[in-house]
């Protein structure tokens, strides 16, 4: 089994999507529908380097290779592994955590299979609310991946909407601060 190999950068805030984000997602094209989903997650103990979930059925394992030491938009650029492992139940256990998410996706493609696609999503966890914005980039060689970074990038410059680069992380990461 070969896994899919992603660029990402990612930032989690605190509370409901902010007018002025949801207005900057909003103006980068035609009206995107919402997709909306509960993912059940293993909290990492140890890494936040390794992440379980259940989506929708499916086991899907993600392991980040490294942590680049380039920025983004204000945002860490992580290199990850992700693989679908088959199917297996959802039912609530110590250990886990559900995360409600709504979100909506926006894709580049750049030259061959390679893309980025930029997410903002509201989660919640428990009764608090989150939201999230990402880029993720995809193809088949890393020159590949960066180059669909860099042009997602570009094409949504975030103009006035600021996030700020403590909020940078991956899943894993953001998950274990929300289990303590």
């Amino acid at each position: 089994m070969t896994p899919d190999r992603t660029l990402e950068v990612r930032w989690f805030l605190p509370g409901v999507i902010p007018e002025t984000a949801a207005a900057w997602f909003d103006s980068l094209g035609p009206d995107v529908t919402p997709e909306s989903r509960t993912d059940r997650y293993l909290v990492p103990t140890e890494s936040a380097g390794l992440g379980l979930k259940v989506r929708e059925g499916r086991v899907e394992a993600k392991q980040r290779t490294r942590t680049l030491h380039a920025t983004l938009a204000n945002g860490r650029v992580e290199a990850w592994r992700k693989w679908s492992l088959g199917t297996a139940d959802a039912h609530p256990e110590p250990g886990w955590l559900s995360v409600a998410k709504t979100r909506r996706q926006r894709h580049v493609r750049v030259a061959g299979r390679a893309r980025c696609s930029l997410e903002l999503a509201a989660l919640t966890v428990g009764e608090e609310p989150w939201w999230s914005v990402c880029l993720e980039a995809s193809g088949e060689t890393a020159a590949a991946r960066w180059r669909a970074l860099r042009a997602g990038a570009r094409r949504w410059n975030m103009g006035e909407l600021t996030l700020p680069p403590e909020a940078s992380k991956g899943y894993p990461e953001w998950l274990r601060a929300r289990s303590g």
